[in-house]
């Protein structure tokens, strides 16, 4: 009896007896719009690394690519109906003085943002690193994702 058999016969027996089969979710890698919103960011990257501009952060660079037509070309592929609307929504953002922001002012912005934040998981240190060919990190050390930020207790 090969392996297949065996399966198939004990999962019958299972089922016989009211057991509940599950199966193995195989992973679903990387979804599309990611793919399509990393080479955006990077697009953006290198055009603010081109420019020069000063002082330049992830935030700096994750606002200018919110308002890129690259950016709206790829919700338009892969978000159709109220689902895209709600990212061009010009509504003003509702903020607690806890979570204020002055450079995201509207839901849209908001939506757009954190889509972004979701599908960007690098530090300024690899986005150098994969387009400046001069530039070499601190210690030649890139790291892939950002670090978990601890809450700090501001009654110290």
């Amino acid at each position: 009896m090969d392996t297949a058999k065996k399966i198939a016969a004990s999962i019958a027996f299972l089922k016989e007896h009211d057991y509940r089969i599950t199966k193995i979710s195989k992973p679903k890698g990387t979804p599309e719009i990611h793919l399509m919103i990393r080479s955006t960011f990077l697009i953006v990257a290198n055009q603010m690394l081109l420019a020069k501009v000063p002082k330049l952060t992830m935030r700096k660079i994750m606002l200018k690519t919110i308002k890129n037509k690259l950016f709206n070309a790829c919700l338009d592929e892969n978000y159709k109906g109220p689902k895209r609307i709600a990212f061009d929504n010009i509504d003003s953002k509702k903020w607690t003085p806890k979570t204020l922001t002055k450079d995201i002012t509207k839901v849209g912005q908001f939506k757009r943002f954190k889509l972004l934040e979701r599908a960007i998981k690098w530090d300024l240190n690899l986005v150098k690193t994969l387009l400046d060919p001069d530039y070499r990190p601190a210690g030649d050390k890139v790291t892939r994702y950002k670090r978990k930020y601890k809450k700090s207790n501001s009654r110290k």
